[in-house]
């Protein structure tokens, strides 16, 4: 199952900066660009975007992506990461993307991100970013709140 977000140019253009390397020579314009990124692989200087972007900590991304702070602090900034972890963090921006839009208000979506939620089984959404399918229950639940679905 293919799953398409819908995506304005607004959001588009956030995301752009956010993932963007002009160093490298890569522009993001759309969402299909996301398998390319993915397969280059992000920087470090691009996880640091992302961190400011989604307003989490080192320590958190840390935890999702199943790898030591200590770690990640050490590596230079020019350091690319493999595949999965570069289309991991793809993920996780692409749902604060999609969060930001649908709250209308970053700090409503930061609060809700780390509220207990009902329909989560009382957890937290960011708690449960470490997994794709994480990801993806978060996402759906977000989407059930864009089209007031009660869950």
């Amino acid at each position: 199952m293919s799953v398409y977000y819908k995506t304005n140019w607004l959001d588009m253009v956030k995301i752009s900066k956010v993932l963007s390397d002009s160093s490298r020579g890569i522009k993001v314009k759309n969402s299909r660009d996301y398998i390319a990124l993915a397969r280059k692989g992000l920087t470090v200087k691009q996880l640091n975007q992302i961190l400011d972007f989604a307003k989490i900590s080192l320590k958190q991304v840390s935890t999702m992506l199943s790898m030591s702070e200590r770690q990640l602090s050490r590596y230079e900034e020019d350091k690319i990461f493999k595949r999965d972890i570069s289309a991991h963090l793809i993920q996780i921006t692409e749902l604060y993307r999609f969060g930001y839009e649908v709250f209308e208000d970053e700090i409503k979506f930061q609060a809700w991100m780390n509220s207990e939620i009902r329909a989560l089984g009382g957890q937290k959404p960011i708690n449960l970013l470490d997994t794709p399918f994480g990801i993806n229950d978060v996402r759906n639940i977000i989407g059930r709140l864009e089209y007031s679905v009660y869950s």
